[in-house]
């Protein structure tokens, strides 16, 4: 039998492994200090970069172009007011200079008021310009428009832009219901203001009967008289002289009767107050079955209507 004189080789893979394989923790030479006076190195934590926005292009209107604040502007007229006042704020956001000629109204009630005429408007300037209307002889709501005629850079064509004012003038219903509103609030209302006209100047220098007139049958004797508003001629309670002197004097409370005696806020004086309550004892007092003094015993804040 014969022998083999081939070398033999051990398979060297485990001893690689071996070798690559890191030596455990606790035989790892521990770190050499940083030499004195130097700082120790940070590692460096990296961060992603910025995610990339998406690009966005701005694209130029085709034609002159004017941003408001508002293409429709309202206005709520009080009482008594004549003229409606509108204020709109415009800005160019075209490429060009956009020159803006003139502003003329749908009718003769309506006008606006450029700052200068030929008003110029860079490309991104802001400008503001007035506008008003004339609310005589209207009532409810109603729609004007105001139309500006405008020019870009060298072109020469005329353009347009209309912008709309909505005025709203109270109806004389209205007036009555926003008078009434008033009044439950604050009763002296009726001596102020638009109110005075119709409670209170009317009846200056006037005695009786046309005191009554003036002041108090505007209330009491009207066909549209709130249901807040008794009917003298109704009243279900006795009254007399001195009812009637202390009503008009006080008023009486929780009511939208307020006191019209000077001393109370009201207009009318001593003299006026005392022919006024003979004038309503010899025409409206129902005695029934109580006498007058009686009935001016009653308190007023307990007096039915």
């Amino acid at each position: 039998m014969q022998t083999s004189t081939r070398p033999k080789f051990w398979p060297v893979w485990p001893l690689l492994c071996l070798a690559a394989a890191p030596l455990p923790a606790q035989n790892a030479a521990p770190p050499l200090p940083p030499p004195a006076g130097q700082a120790q190195a940070v590692p460096r934590t990296l961060t992603p970069p910025p995610r990339p926005q998406p690009f966005r292009r701005v694209i130029a209107p085709k034609e002159p172009y004017l941003a408001f604040d508002a293409e429709t502007k309202r206005y709520d007229a009080a009482p008594g007011e004549s003229v409606a006042p509108f204020t709109f704020d415009v800005t160019n956001i075209w490429t060009n200079e956009v020159v803006i000629h003139r502003a003329q109204g749908s009718c003769s009630c309506a006008t606006a008021q450029l700052p200068e005429t030929p008003w110029h408007l860079a490309p991104g300037a802001s400008g503001r310009f007035q506008a008003k209307v004339s609310m005589s002889d209207k009532m409810g709501l109603s729609t004007k428009a105001i139309t500006l005629f405008l020019s870009a850079g060298t072109n020469t064509n005329t353009l347009t832009h209309v912008v709309n004012l909505e005025v709203n003038v109270p109806t004389p219903e209205d007036r009555r219901q926003m008078a009434i509103a008033k009044a439950k609030i604050d009763p002296d209302a009726i001596f102020k203001g638009d109110c005075a006209a119709c409670h209170s100047a009317k009846g200056q220098n006037t005695f009786g009967e046309a005191l009554y007139a003036a002041d108090c049958g505007i209330c009491h004797e009207s066909s549209h008289r709130n249901s807040a508003v008794p009917d003298l001629h109704a009243l279900k309670q006795a009254t007399g002289y001195e009812y009637w002197e202390r009503t008009i004097t006080l008023g009486k409370a929780h009511t939208m009767m307020p006191g019209f005696a000077q001393g109370q806020g009201g207009p009318l004086s001593a003299a006026q107050i005392d022919s006024l309550a003979a004038y309503l004892n010899r025409t409206i007092s129902h005695h029934l079955s109580s006498s007058n003094s009686v009935a001016a015993s009653v308190p007023l804040s307990a007096s039915p209507q």
